[in-house]
This record gives C-alpha cells, structure tokens and sequence, in this order.
C-alpha cells in the first residue's frame, strides 16, 4: 500500500552519482519502492532497471534517469545479458520466474509486510488485525521457487493497539520496512548477514482473492470486540484503494458501508442485531457480547443521518436487524470471492465511465419516482431467417451504430444487464451485494461495414459474459469513485441493453415487479431484447421521454438494418437511416420557403409599408447597436 514516507533524507539531484560499483535491478511500487531505491543509492548500489507495478514508482525512476521495463520478459532478456549483483522486490505484484531470481549474484530480496511464516500471501495485516493479534511484524527475505517462503534476512516487530486500522498499521510496517531494508543493506554490503529457514508447518497464506466471513457483512451474533476487528481491519482511509471488501450493514434489500464501529456499553441482555438507541449520527446496536456504536458513510465522502437512514428503512428502536447464518454467510463469501479476479476488468471500466444520453430532448424529471413504459414488441422483418443469437448481435450493433451516427460519439458505454447466474441462485441480498447493470463498452467505427461492427460487439457481449458481474461495494472501495455523484446510483448510465428470455406482449406491458431479467438497465431509456424471438421493445420513462420520440427511433433502427441487410459492404455511415416521408419533410417541406409576396411593388415600396406597420421593430443589428424600421 503506498503511503507517502515523511524522513526523506535523500535529495533526488544526488541520485545519479557514481556508485561504488555493486549493481541491481528494483522490481515493485509505490513511494515505499522509491524510498528503499534512495537508501540503495545512497549506500552505493547502481540501480541499471526497474521493473514498475505503478505511475508512482515509474514517474519516479523516469525523471532519475533509470530504464524502465515493460514486463517480466523484458527482465528475463536484460538479465540474459548479464547478471548484476541484487534483486530488491518492494510491494511487487509480480511473481519472479526461477530465470529471473537466479542470475542475481548477492541474492534476490523481497520485502513481505508479516511475521514469515505466518501471514504469507496478501493483505497480511488486515487479516492480522482480524485475528486480533496482539503484535505484528515485517520480513526481508530470499526469493526462491514459491511464495514468501525463502529464507528469513531481516524481521522487525511492529506493535498493534486496540484502535489500528488497516491504514495505521500499514504506515508502521511501511516504517519497520525502511529501517529493515537499510539493515539488509548494511549486512549484504558487510557480508555479515545470516539467513534463518522458515518453518513452513506454521504457515498460513492468505491468497489474493480471499475474502473475510460473509465478505464483511457484519453479524450481529459475534462479539463486539470481533466486529470492532472487522471494521478496523477493512479501513484503509479515505484516500486508499481498498482491495478486499467494506464492513457494511444489510438493511432490507439493501446494504450500507459502515465507517466506524466502537465498543460502546456492556451487554443489556437483549437479542443480538437490536436496535438500542438511534442518534442523528450513529445507532446502538446489542452483539452477541457489548452493545455497539455503529456509523455509517455514502459514497460521496459523508456521514448518514442515521435518524433519516432508519425512517428510509422502517426500523425503530426495538428492531432487529438482520442475522446471517452460517450457510448465508458460507453464500456470501463464496460469491464475492468467485467475482474478485474480475474486479480489476470492472475498475478499469468504471474509471472510463461515460454518460451516453438519448439522442432526443429529455426533460429533466426526477428519476426518483420514474413512470416506467413499454413498447410494442417487434422483430424486424429483414432478421427473421437469422438465428436468435445473430438477431441479438445484429440489433445491438444498429442500435449502437445509430448512437454514433446521432450523437458523434465513437467510444461509447451502456448500462448492460447481467445474466442472472446460476450460482447464484438463491443468494442471499444479491441485488444490494451484486451489481445488476455493469458497463458496456464497444467502439463504433463508422467506416467499418456492418459485419465489422457486428463482430465487434460479438466479442463484447462474449467479454460481458466471462467477467459476470461486480460487488457494488467495489465503488466505495475506490478513492477515485468516492465522491462521484453518479455511482450512488444502481444503474449511472442514461442508456442502456437487457437481454431476457421473456416474450413481450403489447405496449405499456412492464411486469408489476421487475425481475433481474426484466429491470430497465438505462436511467432514462433501455432497449430490451428477448432471446427467444429475436423481438425487441423500450422501456422508457414517460416523464422524460415522448412516446413518439420512441416511436421514431424504431423506425429508424428498422431503416437501418434494411439498409446494412441490402448492402454488407457499405460503411455504417451511409447506412440510410430516415423513412422516405421524414426525409421529405426534412429536407423539402423544411427547406420550402417559398411564400406570395405583392410582386407589383418595389423592395423599397415593402420597406415603407413594413415602416408603417411597426415602426419599432428592429430592423438593423450591428454588434452592440441595433436600428429600428422607423429610425
């Protein structure tokens, strides 16, 4: 985790001096990565690559000069040329390949935020601070063949208090780590330093993808002193990427994150999850053990009222808030660990968030309380000898090609509904855990064919599908996402694409309660296509759409595919849109300005009798200055 280090004794213009000859490579990221690099140079060492997990770490090695390399084979290839003399791994994603490790004549060193063996992996304190551990520590080992399992160079303890959190304790270990780091220095520079083996039989490893018990939810039925650990142990501050999950409360169908929880009062002898007392800020909440205080937080960086939070929900004091089994808590643990390899895909997405708005005037109506509508079902006459899967291909891809053409965008992103997943089957809360809608993205190339395009979102619709879906709190996890208006929302895009298995009847038809596979996908508007048939219909907000702007754009689209249809090879651009009477009347009737006007008089004969019908009207305007008919 990169917390920027304070006792930088070290003057960047110093750090392209000679050294005394000792050479290595740094592989990592982070200020803690630059900091140790400092020390290196400092201490003689050369420093010939660096091998960069972040922006941070090679914006840095950059502007001192230092050659930065693109991936592990670049290493490999350096490395092949000639050894040098040390590896240093600091806060590295990157697992070193045998070819790598071995060609470095001192050793290669990684540096691991816990005790070796215990708390091998990732995350490592946060999973101490769960265990509620009464003290920690940092490790410089060697790098062999597995995974933080070489020998142990330097290890320095590190104190955990009843009020560390994820982000305090990381700055301790982060301070242990440069205290270590010169040490590991000085004994390869003296040749003093002793390896020590790790014994492996008291190893514990925590892989990147594990999640804590139902992946932070809190159960009530536990004590106060381990949901207090929960909470601390998932806070990595405001400004931190947190990669695990939020401490968060399920209320109804709903989850909010929890910002702090305190001990607050011994046990009262009522049930575990009641609602003790509620205050504008917090709520008192009875545990397995003490009663708690609990705030909560939004994701655009405030507290909640609580008071508004529990009349949102219907509780008073008295109520009992949700408690997970065991099995539900087994449910939630499994989903999210089974989502979290995609949560980089999803964040990548996110962070290019685009807001693709209809191509016809809106109003600005709340979408609070949306007056949802249908349209009739249609299947395009010049598909229906196509297969269903090519029918959804081919109606997104005009759907998508029509956007652009209308709106001038090329790069665009829609709200996509997900599949309902048959692992999920069941689960508990799903639609306050899970995203329903997630970003599409597809780029339309208007000089492509339609095929070309089709192709293109084949592939996407495939993309879709493989990464699933996303955690919701992933947005809260991210400081980038913290103070953006839009992800409160659970659908933030104005358009959007559902896929259902449904059959659509006639118009104004939306199921009285909306299922995963019926839900409007876009804010505003959400094309909708059932699988079955290859038909498509809208589902609009009449507030802010015109049901005859609906209306027009699926003759529109139907124009289109005729047109794509008659001719494969045409680039979608000249693809013909209008119908024959709208093309009329736009570019004739609209174009017709031809009006009687008395022909038997002169233009200065009109003018006099435009003077006499309003003398005050305008009739000259020069910048600032303007000249009236009677003037």
């Amino acid at each position: 985790m990169a917390i920027r280090f304070l006792q930088d004794e070290i003057n960047d213009r110093d750090l392209n001096r000679v050294s005394s000859g000792l050479s290595s490579i740094f592989i990592g990221s982070g200020t803690l990565a630059i900091q140790c690099a400092k020390i290196a140079i400092e201490m003689g060492y050369g420093i010939q690559a660096a091998l960069c997990a972040d922006l941070i770490f090679r914006d840095w090695a950059a502007q001192c000069g230092i050659p930065c390399l693109g991936n592990m084979e670049e290493l490999s290839a350096l490395l092949e040329a000639g050894p040098v003399d040390s590896i240093f791994s600091v806060a590295n994603p990157f697992i070193l390949p045998r070819n790598v490790f071995s060609r470095a004549r001192q050793g290669a060193f990684n540096y691991h935020d816990s005790p070796l063996p215990r708390y091998a992996g990732t995350n490592a304190t946060s999973w101490a601070l769960l265990a509620q551990e009464p003290e920690h520590a940092i490790t410089w080992h060697c790098i062999d063949d597995g995974i933080d399992t070489g020998e142990v160079l330097i290890q320095r303890l590190v104190s955990i208090t009843p009020t560390d959190t994820a982000l305090s304790l990381n700055l301790k270990c982060y301070q242990a780590a440069i205290g270590g780091f010169t040490e590991l220095l000085e004994g390869l520079i003296n040749g003093g330093l002793k390896g020590q083996l790790q014994n492996l039989a008291g190893r514990s490893y925590f892989p990147r993808h594990r999640r804590p018990d139902a992946a932070g939810c809190i159960r009530w039925d536990q004590s106060a002193e381990s949901l207090s650990a929960l909470v601390r142990s998932l806070d990595f501050g405001m400004y931190h990427l947190n990669p695990l999950c939020s401490a968060k409360v399920l209320l109804a169908n709903d989850a909010v994150e929890v910002r702090r929880l305190e001990v607050a009062t011994p046990g009262c002898g009522f049930p575990s999850g009641s609602l003790l007392e509620i205050h504008q800020d917090r709520w008192r909440v009875a545990t397995a053990t003490d009663n708690v205080d609990i705030w909560f937080g939004s994701s655009d960086d405030q507290l909640i009222d609580t008071v508004a939070l529990a009349r949102q929900s219907n509780l008073d004091v008295g109520a009992r808030l949700p408690i997970l089994s065991d099995d539900q808590a087994r449910s939630i643990t499994r989903v999210f660990e089974t989502l979290a390899p995609r949560e980089d895909f999803w964040r990548q997405r996110l962070q290019r968030f685009k807001s693709l708005h209809p191509p016809f005037p809106t109003s600005s109506a709340s979408a609070v309380s949306s007056a949802w509508r249908s349209s009739s079902a249609l299947v395009p006459s010049v598909l229906t000898k196509f297969s269903p899967i090519y029918r959804i291909e081919c109606l997104i891809s005009a759907w998508l090609i029509y956007l652009a053409r209308v709106t001038g965008e090329a790069e665009l992103q829609l709200g996509w509904a997900t599949n309902p997943n048959a692992s999920r089957v069941g689960f508990i809360a799903e639609e306050a855990l899970i995203a329903s809608v997630v970003p599409m993205e597809v780029s339309v190339d208007l000089s492509c064919n339609f095929e070309e395009v089709r192709k293109a979102v084949a592939a996407e619709c495939v993309l879709l599908n493989e990464n699933d879906s996303f955690v919701r709190d992933l947005v809260w996890r991210h400081p980038k996402f913290r103070n953006a208006e839009l992800f409160q929302s659970n659908r933030p895009w104005p358009i959007g694409i559902t896929i259902t298995t449904h059959n659509s009847t006639g118009a104004d038809d939306l199921p009285s309660g909306m299922d995963s596979e019926t839900i409007p996908s876009g804010e505003v508007l959400t094309l909708v296509i059932c699988s079955a048939d290859g038909s498509f219909r809208w589902y609009f907000d009449a507030d802010r759409l015109k049901r005859e702007h609906i209306e027009r754009v699926t003759q529109h689209l139907e124009n289109l595919l005729h047109a794509a249809m008659a001719d494969p090879q045409l680039p979608v651009r000249e693809l013909d849109i209008l119908p024959a009477d709208e093309r009329s009347y736009l570019l004739e009737e609209l174009n017709r300005t031809a009006a009687d006007y008395p022909s038997d008089k002169c233009i200065h004969e009109l003018f006099e009798a435009q003077v006499r019908r309003a003398p005050e009207a305008v009739a000259l305007v020069h910048e600032d200055e303007e000249l009236s008919y009677g003037a």
